[in-house]
């Protein structure tokens, strides 16, 4: 970096020599200048540049430098942390749209599981009263045919007694009443079995 101002410098030097040469020529032909150039004047304005392009160097450019540096590595951190926490950002997005997956799952399972439930329980229902009713069915099939069994012995005994009323006035004879109970029971039996063919 000193070569390059060495030769900056020397650059400037030459180009000024001859401008400063041509302006003193104009000032002893009587123009009038504002600022007449002398070479002394010159050498030490270029020797103050130098040395105040050193100092600039030395003092001032490595402190602008290592803010820069430091700016370009805070905004590469600060970049490197916006790409961590997209990267973050992203992978909660596809966690939360899982996790929204997973509910919309769970929940059409329920329902699912609560339309099954809901046909058994209308199954069992249904089961249910279909047992009822056979029981309440076979209980009156069961009264019935108890209470035909009792009609039909009160109407046996009945027949059994009227018959033998009606046997005793037309056969005028003495049988005792159990060889007339007898008689009419066996009649009633042959009549029963004739009834069940």
């Amino acid at each position: 970096m000193a070569g390059r101002l060495l030769h900056l410098s020397i650059l400037l030097a030459s180009t000024a020599l001859p401008v400063a040469a041509g302006e003193g020529e104009h000032a002893a032909a009587g123009a009038s200048a504002l600022i007449t150039p002398e070479i002394g004047l010159m050498f030490w304005t270029l020797v103050t540049f130098i040395i105040l392009l050193v100092l600039l160097g030395k003092f001032a450019w490595k402190p602008i430098m290592d803010a820069m540096n430091a700016r370009e590595s805070g905004i590469k951190g600060d970049l490197d942390r916006a790409r961590g926490d997209r990267a973050e950002a992203e992978r909660l997005l596809g966690e939360h749209r899982a996790m929204i997956e997973q509910a919309r799952r769970e929940r059409a399972e329920a329902v699912e599981a609560g339309r099954r439930d809901a046909e058994r329980l209308k199954a069992e229902i249904l089961d249910e009263a279909r047992k009822q009713r056979e029981q309440i069915v076979q209980q009156a099939q069961t009264q019935i045919e108890a209470g035909l069994r009792q009609a039909r012995g009160e109407l046996k005994g009945e027949a059994a007694d009227l018959a033998i009323r009606v046997a005793g006035k037309l056969i005028g004879s003495n049988l005792d009443d159990a060889t007339q109970r007898r008689l009419v029971e066996q009649y009633l039996a042959d009549l029963e079995r004739l009834g069940s063919n």
